[in-house]
């Protein structure tokens, strides 16, 4: 059985391009997992990569939205 599993990489501030607010972010990793009886034992790649999640508005967006540049 497969099973996906969310991490929390980093946490940090950032200006949204959604909401257009300064705002924190969390940077989340996902990741596919052999399950044994629906506990994740090995992992096995991963689903869809990394991505960032505004906590003022919620949107997910993809990881590239770090490398732009961010107004202090």
């Amino acid at each position: 059985m497969q099973r996906t599993l969310t991490k929390v990489v980093e946490k940090n501030q950032f200006l949204c391009p959604v909401c257009r607010t300064r705002s924190a972010y969390e940077l989340k990793q996902q990741r596919n997992y052999f399950s044994l009886f629906f506990i994740p034992v090995i992992p096995l790649s991963k689903a869809k990569g990394e991505f960032v999640q505004c906590l003022h508005c919620g949107t997910e967006m993809p990881s590239t939205v770090l490398n732009h540049a961010q107004p202090e």
